[in-house]
């Protein structure tokens, strides 16, 4: 039995770590036996997803596009998915929705929760497409706020989080794991690329409201690549969107994604949209020594500032710990499907 998960080139701490979470919540149970897999953390149940005799569906969630076609005929038994926006877009019961697995790690004795006298600090955990074109690390410089990279070590990513007093999460993963370790979280919104749908599917689980605060772009580049994120459908934060509205725009977009057409015309935009510009800019910047970024800098470092001072979410012990508990009987269905 194999754990499937999403692997991006330049690491990800919200994925990479179930490359080892799965080992120390069943011992010697994982092999590399690909006929017979399980599906992890993360937003992987797409139409990407490897063939296999049989698939065992673990506490991942739905956020782009279809999941296989053959998903839900014999060779599918789904234990739990992440959330109640998974379930419906699968046709599940809301019976089989618990929460995002990575609240397990609240079980681990490596990381459980400290006292709140032992956690110092306000750290900042980007989405990993933030780094591409953003200067957040000097944005965390001008507000006095830690710089955590999301593509480090994960077992680091989450100590940081671990012991902070509170995590202002641009990545969805930096507010479970902060839940999962009780240290209050602040969403944040680095581009119209953040998933409305993802973090709904999440926050309905813990009955806490998504309110996140936009910071704003943090350079030229990134404002520019922001802007043209709806022209080639990379566009997935809704301002103000309930469970419905999130929904439907994703049925809608991911029957639009589903054309014939669509991959060459994506290809297209986002090259002469995307690309293009932000190595004119790049290159410019380089030859004319011009720094473009001084006032995108300022604006998002000023905001981010405010949202320092906010108290943040936490979700209520109660039900978090009905959810943990949930999510350990599945865990036992899967030790016996083996």
């Amino acid at each position: 039995m194999k754990i499937y998960y999403y692997k991006s080139a330049q690491g990800n701490f919200g994925d990479d770590l179930n490359a080892w979470i799965w080992d120390a919540l069943l011992p010697d149970f994982f092999d590399d036996d690909d006929n017979i897999r399980v599906s992890g953390i993360g937003t992987i149940i797409t139409s990407a997803m490897p063939p296999a005799k049989k698939w065992y569906v673990f506490s991942s969630g739905v956020g782009y596009g279809y999941p296989p076609g053959n998903f839900g005929d014999s060779s599918w038994e789904t234990l739990c998915v992440r959330g109640p926006l998974s379930a419906e877009i699968l046709g599940l019961p809301k019976e089989k929705f618990i929460t995002d697995g990575a609240a397990l790690l609240n079980t681990l004795a490596e990381f459980k929760p400290l006292p709140d006298a032992e956690r110092k600090g306000v750290i900042f955990i980007p989405h990993h497409h933030a780094l591409v074109t953003g200067q957040w690390e000097k944005v965390c410089q001008h507000a006095g706020v830690e710089f955590v990279n999301p593509q480090s070590d994960a077992k680091f990513v989450i100590q940081k989080i671990r012991n902070a007093k509170l995590v202002l999460a641009d990545a969805m993963h930096a507010a479970i794991i902060a839940d999962a370790m009780r240290v209050p979280w602040v969403p944040l919104i680095t581009s119209s690329q953040i998933n409305t749908f993802k973090w709904l599917d999440w926050t309905q689980t813990i009955d806490v409201p998504y309110r996140p605060t936009v910071l704003g772009s943090s350079s030229l580049r990134e404002y520019l690549r922001d802007k043209s994120l709806c022209v080639y459908g990379e566009k997935y934060f809704l301002p103000n969107a309930d469970v419905d509205y999130a929904v439907n725009y994703f049925k809608k977009q991911r029957e639009i994604k589903n054309k014939r057409w669509w991959p060459n015309y994506q290809s297209f935009a986002e090259l002469v949209l995307c690309r293009v510009p932000n190595k004119g800019i790049k290159t410019t910047e380089a030859i004319l020594n011009i720094n473009f970024n001084s006032q995108f800098i300022d604006a998002a470092s000023a905001v981010l500032l405010q949202a320092k001072s906010q108290p943040g979410f936490l979700s209520q012990e109660n039900k978090f710990n009905s959810n943990v508990e949930r999510l350990v009987n599945s865990l036992d269905k899967l030790s016996k499907c083996k």
